[in-house]
């Protein structure tokens, strides 16, 4: 993934990043499938940017049972300071899903100027307000699923939303079954009944992970 293609720097040249990196206390680490990569219980100081690979926010609960709170890709960010999460929700950790490779940034160095005075972190702290926006608006849209009272309406909701993102009414499903039940927070038995139920109600087309809003 290409620096400037990330929305952490956008309108930042690539030299002018290689630069601000050491300020930012910068590391790049690898990680296998199923590796706990960050842990909001830690305290870790750090904001992350997902280069390479696929991730999820988990949350989970004193039961067993877990809640995937967001599906990284690559571009992604996540950890200190750019996550709507308090002490509250401790057990909530980032998860690969695929073999991953990480970038880490020192948050405080991020939000507060440098010694050497880098001439673009104004535009760095720019970002951070921007990328801070957009998780806004996606947990409203989270929310707006949550809030749905049966299972139907969850999914109707969602696949609503990801007809609009995608601006076609054939889109992919980012989850697997037993993920996009964790996701919508049901039962995976009960939502693919549900599923089976809407096909057969001409509401929805579906072949494997790709949906027909019909």
């Amino acid at each position: 993934m290409n620096f400037e293609e990330n929305q952490l720097f956008s309108g930042i040249a690539p030299d002018q990043v290689d630069r601000m990196l050491p300020c930012l206390e910068a590391s790049r680490r690898d990680y296998p499938a199923g590796k706990l990569m960050y842990s909001y219980l830690s305290g870790q100081a750090s904001a992350a940017v997902l280069l390479e690979g696929k991730a999820s926010v988990v949350r989970y609960e004193s039961s067993g049972s877990r809640t995937i709170l967001e599906s990284l890709s690559p571009g992604s960010i996540f950890g200190a300071g750019l996550d709507f999460h308090t002490e509250i929700l401790g057990s909530v950790h980032v998860i690969c899903d695929t073999p991953c490779r990480v970038l880490f940034l020192n948050y405080e160095k991020m939000i507060r100027p440098c010694s050497s005075a880098c001439p673009r972190h104004l535009d760095l702290v720019q970002n951070i307000l921007a990328i801070l926006s957009r998780k806004s608006r996606l947990l409203g849209e989270r929310v707006e699923v949550l809030s749905q009272r049966s299972i139907r309406d969850k999914l109707l909701c969602y696949f609503s939303q990801l007809s609009c993102k995608t601006g076609s009414s054939t889109f992919l499903l980012p989850f697997s079954m037993m993920d996009l039940a964790d996701f919508l927070s049901v039962n995976r038995s009960a939502m693919v009944r549900e599923l089976r139920s809407m096909r057969e109600d001409g509401l929805i087309a579906m072949t494997k992970r790709e949906v027909t809003l019909l």
